[in-house]
């Protein structure tokens, strides 16, 4: 049907050509070439096949222009289109941008938000900016040891009167849980840190014993803590080089407290670094760093004194506690109840090779360049036990010096990795024991001190790990400790704390690094080839106090955000 229209329509289009042009020629004045008319004339009449296909060839013309017209029109409404929506994006984009600087409280400012490994806010212009962060550590832990005798004092039998008498205890845990935020304001030169961190802490109780010498040492109930202010500093550069810090920080002593919980290479961190690293404290830090040294120097109000570790707790009905050097430190603790009478702590790094990030952490991932590390920290305070009411008649509290040194290295192979340390503490302790603040100043019988006499200890550690995929890293790692001096303030004390055997431990493990350090999954194993004592101990690790050779277990999986 369409086809019988356009032969129609091409028909009549013909016939009214060719009428129009013979009346034109009609109207023309009549000089016609004789000639010429005659050829014309002489001209057959065209046949209906011809006429056909002309009128086919004026088809196909004719629908080749409609096709030309339809794309000419589709162009321009595209075009007119296209810039309608183009000027409705700008607008919308205007409007958002508006909004945005009016919502702003950096007046106009602007504000920016993301991640850039880790949570951040910060001004258009970079000259305030908040981190927000932390870090969940879950782990399984299982310790086993041999039994001991039952020994303990007969007015009190429903006490363990041995070191721990279970031979294994295991279970679920979340041994550390962080959070911080830290950043800067003004200016890079003015940066800030605020940290907290929840925890469950358990402490192992000591008996002072009856008149018999029967004794007890404990591995105490659970003290699920309140939340723990860790860091809370302010830090101005000065220059390139040079800075100051103030307010609780980490005491610049011992790498392995500076090597931050989650950057640890097994699931716990060390036993000799828990009580000989220093932890926390309170004061004024001057920092010197360039590319190979850096300096450090803090001025406080006394260092962590862990030395004796878990049998720091309430024993007997006194309330009293053991702190070698009289004092117990100065986080978290109130000017006036400090006890250190100056305290001053140093550490020197060299870095002849490598970059100071390489040594966030232990571990040393295939690819990366070497590094050499080593470090020197020197740690001298002067203390005394605090008193709530100091100048008593008949009762003296007299210093207790304390010096503490130790020497690090790390070595990173791209792949593989080597550390090593070795600590000395010197203590002369003739007010070794301190009351719990608020009780009672007794005399005669019961000091208020215990004089331990003079206390040599010296420990050391040494590890290495290996990468043997790209993800997966074994390690190991052997500790070692000795206390030397004041057995017979021990032994007066509680005799089942005195002469204690060295602290031998072994550890192996592996590493796989899901993403990181951000996704670690840990699992080790840990042997104490000789006793762990209770001065010795590290509860909230695994290693409890026991007469016994001593295996502990532990898998852990660990989250920063």
């Amino acid at each position: 049907m369409a086809r019988n229209v356009g032969y129609l329509f091409a028909a009549c289009t013909a016939a009214i050509t060719l009428a129009g042009g013979s009346y034109a020629w009609a109207q023309e004045p009549a000089t016609v070439d004789p000639g010429a008319a005659g050829d014309v004339l002489a001209r057959p009449a065209p046949g209906v096949d011809e006429l056909m296909k002309r009128l086919e060839t004026l088809e196909d013309r004719n629908r080749e222009l409609e096709t030309r017209v339809t794309d000419l029109n589709r162009q321009q409404g595209e075009e007119w289109l296209g810039e309608q929506r183009a000027g409705q994006i700008r607008d919308i984009v205007r409007d958002v941008l508006a909004d945005s600087d009016q919502r702003t409280s950096l007046q106009g400012s602007g504000m920016t938000a993301g991640w850039n490994d880790g949570f951040f806010m910060a001004s258009a212009d970079g000259r305030f900016r908040m981190n927000l962060g932390g870090f969940i550590q879950n782990r399984f832990t299982s310790s086993t040891i041999r039994t001991g005798a039952y020994n303990g004092p007969p007015a009190n039998t429903g006490q363990q009167a041995v070191y721990d008498r279970k031979e294994t205890r295991y279970g679920f845990n979340v041994p550390d849980l962080q959070v911080w935020a830290d950043g800067h304001v003004f200016s890079r030169d003015f940066q800030y840190m605020v940290k907290a961190r929840f925890y469950e802490q358990v402490t192992t109780n000591i008996n002072k014993g009856d008149s018999s010498g029967n004794s007890a040492a404990i591995a105490g109930g659970p003290d699920f803590s309140q939340p723990e202010l860790l860091d809370a500093w302010i830090r101005i550069n000065l220059d390139d080089n040079w800075s100051v810090r103030t307010g609780q920080y980490r005491s610049p002593f011992s790498r392995g407290f500076l090597v931050l919980e989650q950057y640890q290479m097994s699931s716990a961190r060390s036993v000799v670094d828990f009580h000989y690293a220093l932890g926390y404290t309170q004061g004024i830090e001057l920092e010197y760093t360039n590319d190979e040294f850096r300096s450090r120097t803090s001025i406080d109000s006394g260092a962590q004194d862990n030395m004796l570790g878990d049998v720091n707790a309430v024993y007997g009905g006194l309330g009293y506690k053991i702190w070698p050097t009289g004092s117990f430190g100065s986080q978290n603790a109130q000017w006036w109840e400090q006890n250190a009478a100056y305290s001053v702590t140093h550490r020197f790094d060299w870095k002849p090779a490598g970059s100071w990030d390489q040594f966030r952490s232990y571990t040393s991932p295939s690819m990366e360049t070497f590094g050499f590390l080593a470090g020197l920290g020197l740690h001298y305070q002067s203390s005394r036990g605090y008193q709530a009411n100091e100048g008593t008649p008949n009762i003296e509290n007299p210093e207790s010096q304390w010096f503490s040194a130790t020497i690090d290295a790390q070595a990173n192979f791209g792949g593989a990795s080597v550390y090593g340390a070795v600590f000395y503490n010197y203590v002369n302790a003739p007010a070794a024991l301190t009351p719990t603040f608020g009780d009672s100043q007794p005399g005669g019988s019961n000091p208020v001190q215990a004089d331990m006499g003079t206390l040599n200890m010296i420990a050391a550690q040494l590890q290495g790990s290996l990468y043997i995929m790209p993800k997966a890293e074994l390690f190991g790692r052997y500790e070692f400790a000795y206390l030397d001096g004041g057995a017979s303030a021990l032994n007066q004390l509680n005799p089942e704390i005195s002469n204690p055997d060295p602290l031998n431990l072994l550890t192996i493990g592996v590493n796989y690094y899901l993403d990181g350090q951000d996704l670690k999954w840990t699992t080790d194993l840990g042997w104490a080839i000789t006793a762990v004592s209770p001065l010795f101990s590290d509860v909230n690790a695994g290693w409890r106090p026991s007469r016994s050779d001593e295996i502990v277990f532990r898998t852990q999986l660990q989250l920063i955000f």
